[in-house]
């Protein structure tokens, strides 16, 4: 039980990780229309990660963390980058 509770935490700090690493990286040159839909996205995130926590509901936290992580880089376009170009 504890591993796997060190899992879940892991996978949950690895995912917050790659999400902030996403937002320092947001360019100036992004519209303000599309900042507002992240923000948006973003505070629902959050009111839902609560509910999850206050029901002890961890495989669902990481579920929602997970897909915004992924909607988030999806949204930024950064399927289309190639990141091994240092």
């Amino acid at each position: 039980m504890f591993e796997e509770n060190a899992e879940k935490d892991i996978c949950i700090q690895n995912t917050m990780q790659a999400i902030n690493i996403m937002f320092q990286n947001i360019g100036d040159e992004m519209m303000i229309e599309d900042l507002e839909k992240i923000q948006s996205r973003h505070e629902t995130l959050i009111e839902q990660c609560k509910f999850w926590l206050e029901k002890n509901n961890t495989e669902r936290y990481i579920y929602d963390l997970k897909d915004f992580a992924n909607w988030l880089f999806d949204f930024l376009g950064w399927e289309d980058e190639d990141f091994n170009d240092g």
